[in-house]
C-alpha cells in the first residue's frame, strides 16, 4: 500500500484533453472504424456449400 501521509501535498498532473478540430475528418474516421473487408476467392465462394438439413 503506497504511504499516504503526504498524499495531498504530490505533484497531481492533470488529465491530458484532446479537442476535435477538424470535425468532417474525424466523423470520416470513426465510420471507418467500424469498417470491415471481407475479401473471398472465387475458388472459396465455389467450394461453399450450403449444411445439410
Amino acid at each position: 500500500m503506497p504511504y499516504k501521509a503526504n498524499d495531498s501535498h504530490r505533484h497531481k498532473i492533470p488529465k491530458a484533453r484532446y479537442r476535435v478540430e477538424n470535425w468532417s475528418d474525424y466523423d470520416a474516421a470513426l465510420r471507418r472504424c467500424g469498417d470491415l473487408t471481407l475479401w473471398v476467392t472465387p475458388e472459396a465462394i465455389a467450394a461453399w456449400t450450403s449444411p445439410a438439413t
